[in-house]
């Protein structure tokens, strides 16, 4: 489920997601550096939502629907993302209407749930 972060009685849009969605992978961030003795260095920034991109992929149901999605993404800078590991506010990176499959590429900014 989509929705905004104020009050908009057009602000939210349930979608089905197709089971290929992707919910982002967990990372730490890392960066390794090669030492002169042919070891390496490596500097563990630890972890972080924000590094987490979610995918969303639907089958559209109605023109209605996709032109809310759209709505959201042309007047939002950030949305709230429900899904099955909590809910996340992000900025949407990118949309893509489709006559068969759409998507939704969202930035995660921070988890709200616990």
């Amino acid at each position: 489920m989509l929705t905004t972060t104020t009050f908009d009685p057009l602000g939210v849009v349930t979608l089905d997601c197709v089971p290929e969605q992707t919910l982002g992978e967990t990372r730490r961030r890392m960066s390794r550096v090669a030492t002169l003795d042919g070891g390496a260095v490596f500097n563990d920034g630890g972890y972080s939502e924000a590094d987490r991109t979610i995918q969303l992929r639907w089958v559209p149901k109605s023109a209605e629907q996709e032109a809310a999605v759209a709505r959201l993404v042309e007047r939002y800078a950030r949305l709230q993302v429900s899904t099955r590991r909590g809910v996340f506010l992000a900025a949407t990176e990118a949309y893509a209407p489709g006559a068969t499959e759409s998507s939704l590429s969202l930035l995660v900014v921070e988890k709200l749930s616990v």
